[in-house]
């Protein structure tokens, strides 16, 4: 059974717990959080497995991510997590706020996505920097290769963005075993890929609205509206790749 993107944010925080260690985290670092569609779920079950913790809600929230900050503020407060959720505006490409080996964890959620070869290889020297001795990430992004029509559908979409945060897209989302190769060239250790499911499919008429939120060019969803009708949009699959500094 397909689900929804809230629920698959929900499940995707239960996977990143079941294959963490909770264990002497204090600091959790997510980088790239946008609105807060993982920040929020995943306060929500920490408190339920640690005692004292704090998460630095970190984002550029600039481009086609302005304000995303912003909302996730309201969401805080709406949820009243402000004693256990900081957001600050960034680039992870120079975290100038986060002092080196401060962090215990840090997760991100199609983040790469964003970053070219060079930024993302300076964003990953900065997670070492700040990252403690032993200290845990996990990073999650999607597919590039589609199983599906309406996963191509999706992947075909993000090409037409009318909003980039970089010039041009050097991928919808890296290859797996290319970040794992720079991870483990910058001295990151026991890295370890695992994939999670999304199951999240958007009948014709919710694919067509996350479309125009996504500021997707019309001339796309003019162009395949049949294929959209038939198929809709699905996420491809998730693999979120584990390491230890």
């Amino acid at each position: 059974m397909k689900t929804s993107i809230r629920s698959m944010y929900n499940r995707l925080t239960d996977f990143l717990i079941e294959n963490l260690d909770f264990h002497q985290i204090s600091v959790i670092l997510e980088a790239g959080c946008g609105r807060g569609q993982l920040t929020i779920p995943l306060a929500k079950k920490a408190i339920k497995i640690l005692a004292e913790f704090k998460i630095i809600a970190f984002d550029v929230s600039a481009g086609p991510y302005e304000g995303a900050l912003d909302d996730l503020k309201e969401s805080v407060l709406k949820e009243r997590l402000e004693k256990l959720i900081v957001t600050v505006k960034g680039d992870v490409r120079n975290m100038k706020a986060i002092d080196d080996e401060s962090i215990n964890l840090i997760i991100s959620n199609e983040l790469f996505c964003d970053l070219d070869r060079e930024s993302l290889e300076r964003t990953l020297k900065e997670f070492y920097r700040v990252l403690k001795p032993n200290g845990q990430m996990a990073h999650g992004e999607l597919n590039p290769v589609p199983e599906t029509p309406a996963q191509k559908l999706f992947i075909e979409a993000d090409s037409h963005s009318l909003e980039t945060l970089t010039p041009k897209y050097e991928w919808f989302s890296p290859f797996s075993d290319e970040v794992v190769a720079l991870m483990h060239k910058l001295g990151f250790k026991d890295t370890m890929v695992k994939y999670f499911e999304t199951d999240a499919h958007l009948s014709f008429d919710d694919a067509v609205k996350q479309l125009k939120k996504w500021n997707i060019n019309p001339v796309f969803i003019e162009k395949h509206i049949d294929e959209l009708k038939k198929y809709g949009l699905e996420y491809p699959i998730e693999h979120v790749i584990f390491c230890k500094k």
